[in-house]
C-alpha cells in the first residue's frame, strides 16, 4: 500500500508515540514545522491512514496534535486519568496568579515563587501540590515546570533566564481537567473516598 508520506513521518511518530503533543506555537526541535506538516490536509489524510495500520489515530486540538490509541484498553485510560489528576492543583495555582498563566503566557519559575511567598493563599496552593518534595518554593515551581515541559505543555525558551512559554497543548490539559468530576463516594463504614469520573 502506497501512503505518500512526508519525509518527517518518523520524527512525527517518535514525538507523539511518547505521549507528547505537537503544538503550533512550539519552536524547540522544529515543533511548529512538524505542526505545519501534519496540518496540511493532504499530509494529514496520508499520515492518518498510515498510523491506523499500527492502531494510532491523530487527534486534532486547537492548534495542536496528539496520538490516541484505537480501541484503547480501559486500564490505560484509568492510568491517564490518574496522571492528569495531579494537574488539577497545578492548574488551580496557575489560574489563581495575579497574572494568570494561560496559552501563550511567558514566565519564569522565580516569578511564581515570589508571588506565592507574598500571598499566603497561593503559598498554600503550591505547598499542597502532591509528588514534590523540594525544600524551597522556587525549586518546587522548577520541578512543576520540568514536569510540564516533559509532558509538552510548556517549553523552556531560554536556559539562562529560565523563561518558559505555555504551549497550545495546554488547552488539552484544561479540557481534560474540566471533564474530570471529583466526587465523594461514601463507603459502608462512613468514610469518604475520592473518585474521578471522566465525562
Amino acid at each position: 500500500m502506497e501512503f505518500n508520506l512526508p519525509r518527517q513521518t518518523h520524527e512525527i511518530f517518535a514525538t507523539m508515540a511518547r505521549g507528547n503533543f505537537i503544538s503550533s506555537n512550539g519552536t524547540r526541535d522544529g515543533m511548529n514545522r512538524l505542526y505545519d506538516i501534519i496540518n496540511n490536509p493532504e499530509n494529514f489524510d496520508h499520515l492518518q491512514d498510515y498510523f491506523a495500520q499500527i492502531r494510532y489515530r491523530i487527534e486534532r486540538g486547537n492548534n495542536f496534535f496528539y496520538f490516541s490509541k484505537i480501541d484503547e484498553a480501559p486500564s490505560l485510560l484509568e492510568k491517564k486519568l490518574e496522571t492528569f489528576e495531579k494537574y488539577i492543583d497545578i492548574i488551580d495555582l496557575f489560574a489563581s496568579m495575579d497574572n494568570k498563566i494561560t496559552i501563550g503566557s511567558r514566565f519564569r519559575p522565580s516569578e511564581i515563587a515570589e508571588e506565592c511567598i507574598a500571598n499566603v493563599r497561593l503559598k498554600q496552593k503550591l505547598q499542597k501540590i502532591p509528588l514534590y518534595r523540594s525544600e524551597t518554593l522556587s525549586n518546587k515551581v522548577r520541578e512543576i515546570c520540568d514536569l510540564m515541559s516533559r509532558d509538552s505543555f510548556l517549553e523552556k525558551e531560554d536556559e539562562e533566564s529560565e523563561n518558559y512559554k505555555v504551549l497550545d497543548s495546554y488547552a488539552y490539559l484544561l479540557d481534560i481537567i474540566n471533564a474530570i468530576a471529583i466526587y465523594e463516594d461514601g463507603s459502608e463504614n462512613g468514610n469518604a473516598g475520592l473518585g474521578i469520573i471522566y465525562n
